[in-house]
């Protein structure tokens, strides 16, 4: 099955960029879609989306959304997970059926450093959003240790090169995903910039491939952010060895995104 997670920088319907981005999601016949800061209808088509609530920390603004997730198939609630104490609006999460199984899908968006500090009008000290969310998101983790799951979207962290991030920090981001879970991006980069956009799997789970989306269009950029891309399969399952490249080649055309059609 195949997973794309993209932070799309506020990308609305009527945006110009709007289809561009969604001929390369499209590009990848993914069953499983977490687009960050995004908006409730950006239109990602035949299928089922769930949207974290509309207030981020921020207020509501319009129908802009940190973090959907979409399946080709129905959702239904997710359950057995801790305590959730995370900002409503920068989580979402639900259980949908694959060709690997029942799987638990959780979508975040981690709050980057300078979150509601004086600079952007709140009155944060910088990392302290990002770093209360993570203490809320171990708590919520903690249960999944028995899920087939994906954790998947905008962490604000790269987990390989150089960091700007705290030490105490970077260790609280690898507390949070539990030990039964590996951060199969945690050295994916592009263009010499390494991802903080992530797809973490359980441990019954592989990352087959993993590959990239460019964010740029020619002189146009996309997004800040450039997209990540993992074909996923139980750990028994045999390799397929005429498995492609993720890599976009923005020279293919691509059909309206739809449910994966299977053989």
């Amino acid at each position: 099955m195949k997973v794309v997670n993209w932070n799309v920088q506020w990308a609305t319907p009527g945006s110009a960029r709007s289809p561009e981005i969604l001929r390369r999601l499209a590009e990848h016949s993914p069953d499983i879609v977490c687009l960050t800061e995004t908006d409730a209808d950006f239109g990602l088509g035949h299928g089922h989306t769930i949207c974290a609530l509309p207030d981020y920390g921020m207020g509501v603004r319009g129908k802009r959304r940190k973090v959907i997730v979409w399946s080709s198939n129905p959702w239904r609630p997710a359950s057995g997970l801790g305590r959730a104490t995370l900002v409503p609006g920068r989580f979402v999460a639900g259980i949908t059926d694959t060709d690997i199984g029942e799987l638990t899908v959780l979508g975040v968006c981690i709050p980057w450093a300078g979150s509601r500090t004086a600079r952007f009008g709140g009155n944060r000290r910088q990392w302290q959003d990002h770093e209360e969310y993570l203490d809320g998101l171990k708590r919520l983790l903690e249960p999944m240790s028995s899920f087939r799951a994906v954790l998947l979207g905008d962490f604000n962290q790269r987990l390989s090169g150089n960091s700007n991030v705290p030490l105490r920090l970077r260790e609280k981001l690898r507390q949070a995903v539990p030990a039964t879970m590996t951060v199969a991006t945690a050295e994916t980069e592009f263009a010499g910039r390494p991802t903080i956009d992530h797809i973490a799997v359980s441990d019954d789970l592989i990352a087959r491939s993993i590959g990239t989306i460019d964010n740029t269009d020619g002189e146009r950029r996309l997004s800040d952010h450039f997209g990540v891309v993992a074909e996923l399969s139980t750990r028994d399952a045999p390799q397929n060895p005429s498995q492609k490249s993720d890599r976009y080649d923005n020279q293919q055309s691509s059909p309206e995104l739809a449910p994966h059609h299977r053989a």
